[in-house]
């Protein structure tokens, strides 16, 4: 097994020089002996960014501006490195590292050459020394560093007081630093690039701040019950917490998000306000839902197993927009969304199933879900002459011929 002791000595007698350094007055020394490190923004707050949350990645992207800019700063510093920032995606879509989120990044040195390990040795120094004030990892927790791995150890700051422990991953990191982002970080919203520790308004920062589609700040931060944290715009919020990276909500969507209850209802947003790929709309999506937008439809709410449905069937590119929120049947006994293209129609018993066209039509001149034929049981397929949909109580047969849809008792 690697010793990992003496490399830990040296980190830990360079962290503490660091310490020194930062808390007395700078000393003029030779050019040879003084350490190669990054230069902070001069508008850097005094304020220190809190300890990053671990967040896993949920999408794959290509590298986002923080983890670019952090590339950057290092070649700025160090000259020519080899630092690789992207990652292709898994075949199946869903990243297995935040190399995957365009959220992490490879600088290539070796621990077992003298030259770069002391290098690495020095970066990862002044990465964690605590800054004059004795805040601690002070300049990993303002470039939003989630983990870094070296030389078969990790530091995690969503684990700070462990300090360096042993790697078990599938390789040992004996020849580059890994850097892992909070998505903060690789939106380059934390305060080495924004000038502010608080990620509410680092996000509106990045966003444009006054001139941005939120306009000037008009109110207070508010902390929740949750710990879910929201500041008001004046034409938006922008929400977060320490596990959810801060997003904001705006206009119709907006309007939306608070009459289902906002953060108590929805949940966090987990996206900006995004334009639909090709129909005029934009969306958000929230912990619980999401809500649509277009010029035709307005904003309304689309959740659970409906909204699943939906998305199986292409979003917005299926069935159209949603004309209605989430709605409870009369009875009671299941839910409907209504779309610009037909309706989903949910309950616990059938699950979420896709009504359209003439076969929809026939269905609610029978009474919808209240009429015998029940609830819809099955998707729309094809039969020879035409197209049938199954519900609980019989089905409904579509004639493409005749133009005709004829109801069937089981």
């Amino acid at each position: 097994m690697r010793r990992a002791t003496p490399r830990r000595s040296r980190l830990t007698a360079l962290v503490a020089g660091l310490a020194a350094a930062v808390a007395l007055p700078l000393l003029a020394a030779p050019a040879a002996q003084a350490a190669t490190l990054p230069r902070p923004p001069a508008n850097l707050p005094a304020a220190v960014d809190a300890f990053a949350a671990y967040q896993p990645p949920v999408s794959c992207r290509a590298p986002q501006p923080g983890t670019l800019a952090l590339r950057r700063l290092l070649l700025d510093t160090y000259g020519q490195q080899t630092i690789g920032t992207a990652r292709a995606c898994p075949a199946d879509g869903v990243p297995v590292s935040e190399h995957s989120e365009g959220r992490a990044l490879d600088w290539m040195l070796s621990a077992a050459d003298p030259v770069q390990k002391a290098r690495a040795d020095e970066f990862l120094a002044w990465l964690l020394a605590p800054d004059a004030a004795g805040n601690p990892a002070a300049n990993a927790r303002r470039l939003g560093v989630m983990y870094v791995i070296f030389d078969a150890q990790v530091w995690k700051a969503y684990r700070p007081a462990a300090g360096w422990q042993p790697y078990a991953g599938a390789e040992d990191h004996t020849d580059h630093i890994h850097l892992s982002l909070t998505p903060a970080g690789a939106a380059g919203e934390t305060s080495w690039w924004t000038g502010t520790a608080d990620p509410l308004q680092g996000h509106w920062i990045r966003l444009g701040g006054n001139s941005s589609v939120l306009g000037p700040a008009v109110g207070t931060v508010t902390t929740l019950a949750s710990g879910s944290r929201c500041r008001t715009y004046r034409y938006g919020s922008v929400c977060g917490s320490a596990t959810v990276p801060a997003r904001e909500v705006h206009g119709a969507i907006s309007g939306a998000w608070a009459a289902a209850g906002g953060v108590g209802g929805l949940g966090l947003p987990l996206t900006d306000e995004t334009p639909t790929p090709r129909a005029t709309g934009a969306f958000n999506h929230f912990q619980g839902g999401s809500v649509y937008w277009s010029p035709a439809t307005g904003a309304h709410l689309v959740r659970g197993g409906i909204r699943d449905r939906w998305a199986a069937l292409g979003w917005e590119r299926g069935l159209g927009f949603p004309v209605t929120d989430d709605t409870p049947t009369p009875a009671r006994t299941g839910w409907f969304t209504h779309f610009q293209g037909g309706s989903v129609y949910w309950s616990p018993a059938t699950g979420a199933h896709a009504v359209r066209g003439a076969i929809r039509d026939r269905w609610a001149a029978l009474g919808w879900e209240r009429g015998w034929l029940g609830y819809p049981t099955s998707e729309e397929r094809a039969v020879p002459g035409g197209l049938q949909l199954d519900f609980q109580g019989g089905w409904i047969t579509y004639d493409t011929a005749r133009r005709t849809a004829t109801a069937t008792r089981r």
